[in-house]
């Protein structure tokens, strides 16, 4: 139960943070903040699409 706790709770939460660190870095000028938003943005995206993902897999089981 605690993993499922984690996949469909905690992932999306993390998802939300890096989607909105994505957002406050992309809003900078530094080079180095445009970095820090991609790679904020591509932590989200795993985080938002794994409780999809862990889905699709169990239904097809």
């Amino acid at each position: 139960m605690a993993a499922l706790g984690f996949l469909f709770i905690v992932l999306p939460c993390l998802a939300v943070v890096s989607f909105t660190c994505f957002a406050a870095c992309r809003a900078q000028q530094h080079r180095a903040f445009e970095l820090l938003a991609y790679g904020c943005l591509s932590v989200g995206l795993v985080c938002g699409l794994t409780p999809t993902a862990v889905l699709l897999w169990a239904s097809t089981l």
